[in-house]
């Protein structure tokens, strides 16, 4: 083929290359309501976790196994939001490292939170 095909063919690869890319948004153009929904969804996410474990508490003597059922539990809260996020426009991979990161932080309070509440009815 003629070289100015491929030159032709490669500038229209490449612009086609970036509008695929630049259809996702970052996280610093969230809107006003998705970060309000961002706060909704991680404190409904925390307060079943709460509530989950509360109920757990007689029955299961392990604090990590009481932990993970509630994050089990109440998982859906966090996949409504991803699910929310990309049809916002966001970047799967991106949007799910922030919900594991609002995961991880709710995790680690409960844990931390049903350990001492387990050390105290111990003594």
């Amino acid at each position: 083929m003629c070289p100015k095909l491929y030159f032709y063919l490669a500038s229209l690869l490449s612009i086609l290359s970036l509008n695929v890319h630049a259809e996702y948004k970052t996280s610093g153009q969230m809107t006003q309501e998705e970060y309000q929904k961002v706060s909704e969804s991680s404190a409904e996410y925390n307060e079943c976790l709460n509530e989950f474990a509360m109920s757990q508490l007689q029955s299961q003597p392990d604090a990590r196994v009481i932990a993970d059922h509630s994050m089990k539990k109440c998982a859906i809260h966090l996949e409504n939001l991803y699910d929310q996020l990309l049809l916002g426009g966001y970047p799967p991979e991106a949007m799910r490292r922030f919900i594991g990161s609002i995961n991880n932080k709710s995790a680690n309070k409960l844990l931390s939170n049903v350990m001492r509440y387990k050390a105290m009815q111990g003594q």
